[in-house]
């Protein structure tokens, strides 16, 4: 028995000293408080001598300005995610400049099988997240693979350079070429941020309700005018003589004796002003602006507007006076105090009313829009007003919304992948896999779908052989339409400020854009509001304290890219 326990003793021991060391945030040695270099490579991945040569072409970039990267290798991170890893860790280290945020993490993770690029907000127009995707699947993966991982930072980090210094990643030596991966998908958007919620205040006392004068005995003298609006009288049954309230008594009673606010009621009307323009826009957004001397911004997809309804201001407008109105009848029918709860309590009522009002009126305005429409038209108006209101579920969580937003998933279903009749021969078409329709794609379209802009459907007849290729936007995309060759693939590639706003002037800056496609560019001027002296101090102190930070007090972005081996 005893021999029994010394080995399972001894077992457990072993396994304990077998497992290798698992890094969190703030294990990650960093370089920076060491040897002032780039690359933390605890678990010597890379070569000294390749380690000594890359710190040499990162202080170069960096010194120059064009970007701060550090490179970290490590052999597990326990059980981390190695995305969000990268973010902590960048957040951690404050990579890049303060001023422009030009930082830049790679992290791979051995045992997870992952290469990860984190940048930081100033370098995502330079190193926008498509990029760090081909970047890693053509220069880094393939070595990664034969566990070179010298060979895979060094002509990583020559891509890198060369997409910082001339604006495009691609080399002129030959590379292996990089086998399908798993892990194809850039990172998703962020969610969305929660509503703001207010403090409930006490309870303010009750108000009665104001009792009408009682009048005077009639005179007999009374002019005949008078005698008409006087109230009527009533014999009681002791004899006395009473007045019944008039009917204009009890309306002024009712409509101008209006009962006092409490002080938390005006706190909650503000907090609604702000909550119901913010959700006015997000569950129905607004038409851009198109004016004619003006060079306006190009529109992205996401920011396209609901097609069938749009209240915005006649909305709110209706919103706010019925609140207005129906809080001191509410008051004086169920006997609530108007305070900051009561408040909150009636306009969240209204706007779940109005919700659902303007649910039905979308739909009969969705008849008349959609009229002679054909299918593929009809799914991309539905396909804005599902992404619209895509939010207004979880904040009016009522059985009518849920059940509206699930019909409309099966109609945008029905719509998409309902077969379609051969136009030359009648036969019934049949919708090919993701696989089998790029052979009848143009390499524009298979760009698109990279850039995951735009979804096509390719559907071909059996019998003639007839092909019918439709497009399907994404509604979420970042990307706008581009006006030279009209595909959805112009995106933001950098943002120059001409001129810094003060606190007695306005600034300005050019945004440029450029399309993936065509190579086409076009440069968008934008104003810069002034700052206020409260701000321009903050800034300036955050400034100082950044600059005493070893990695320079950058932030990340969000953006990058993920890949698997």
């Amino acid at each position: 028995m005893r021999n029994v326990l010394y080995l399972l003793l001894v077992s457990l021991l072993l396994s304990c000293t077998g497992k290798q060391t698992k890094y969190s945030v703030s294990d990650v040695p960093d370089p920076k408080k060491s040897d002032g270099g780039y690359i933390s490579n605890p678990d010597h991945l890379l070569s000294s001598e390749m380690v000594k040569n890359l710190n040499d072409k990162l202080s170069s970039l960096d010194r120059g300005g064009k970007a701060q990267v550090a490179m970290v290798l490590l052999h597990t991170i326990g059980e981390n995610e190695p995305r969000d890893f990268a973010h902590k860790l960048f957040n951690y280290w404050k990579i890049g400049d303060a001023a422009t945020n030009n930082g830049l993490l790679v992290l791979l993770v051995e045992d997870a099988h992952r290469l990860v690029f984190e940048t930081g907000k100033g370098l995502e127009a330079d190193m926008p997240d498509v990029i760090c995707f081909r970047i890693q699947q053509d220069y880094m993966i393939p070595y990664i693979k034969n566990a070179n991982y010298d060979q895979a930072f060094e002509e990583g980090l020559k891509s890198i350079s060369a997409q910082l210094y001339n604006g495009n990643y691609v080399l002129n030596q030959e590379v292996p070429e990089a086998t399908v991966v798993e892990d194809r998908s850039l990172i998703a958007d962020k969610p969305a941020p929660p509503e703001p919620r207010g403090v409930v205040s006490a309870p303010a006392e009750p108000q009665g309700l104001v009792s009408a004068p009682r009048p005077a005995e009639p005179d007999t003298d009374t002019d005949p005018g008078e005698a008409a609006n006087a109230a009527p009288v009533t014999l009681a049954g002791d004899g006395e003589v009473t007045t019944a309230p008039s009917y204009a008594a009890t309306a002024e009673s009712y409509f101008f004796d209006v009962p006092k606010f409490g002080g938390g009621t005006f706190f909650a009307v503000f907090i609604w002003l702000a909550v119901s323009a913010a959700m006015m826009n997000v569950f129905f957004g607004k038409k851009p602006k198109q004016k004619r001397k003006d060079d306006p911004m190009p529109v992205r997809m996401k920011d396209l507007p609901n097609d069938f309804l749009r209240p915005r201001f006649l909305g709110l407008l209706l919103i706010h006076l019925s609140v207005l109105f129906s809080s001191p009848f509410l008051a004086r029918l169920i006997g609530w105090p108007i305070n900051f709860f009561s408040t909150f309590v009636i306009y969240y009522v209204v706007w779940t009313i109005f919700m659902h009002v303007a649910i039905l009126i979308m739909e009969a305005r969705a008849k008349v829009v959609l009229r002679g429409k054909d299918r593929h038209d009809q799914w991309l108006s539905y396909a804005r007003a599902a992404y619209r209101l895509r939010t207004a579920k979880y904040v009016f969580p009522l059985p009518f919304l849920w059940f509206y937003l699930v019909w409309l998933k099966r109609r945008l279903d029905r719509l998409r992948n309902e077969p379609y009749d051969c136009p030359n021969c009648s036969h019934v078409m049949h919708k090919l896999s993701e696989q089998e329709e790029d052979v009848y794609l143009k390499k524009e379209q298979v760009i698109e779908e990279d850039l995951m802009s735009v979804d096509y459907d390719v559907w071909k007849c059996d019998a003639c052989g007839n092909r019918l290729i439709l497009d399907y936007t994404n509604v979420n995309t970042a990307m706008a339409e581009c006006p030279h060759c009209e595909h959805v693939s112009l995106e933001r590639k950098q943002t120059v400020t001409k001129k810094r706003a003060t606190t007695s002037s306005e600034g300005w800056g050019i945004t440029t854009y450029a399309c993936a496609i065509c190579s086409y560019k076009h440069d968008y001027r934008f104003t810069i509001p002034r700052v206020s002296q409260s701000s321009s101090s903050s800034s300036s102190s955050s400034s100082s304290s950044s600059s005493s930070s070893s990695w320079g007090g950058g932030s990340s972005g969000g953006g990058g890219a993920s890949s698997s081996w």
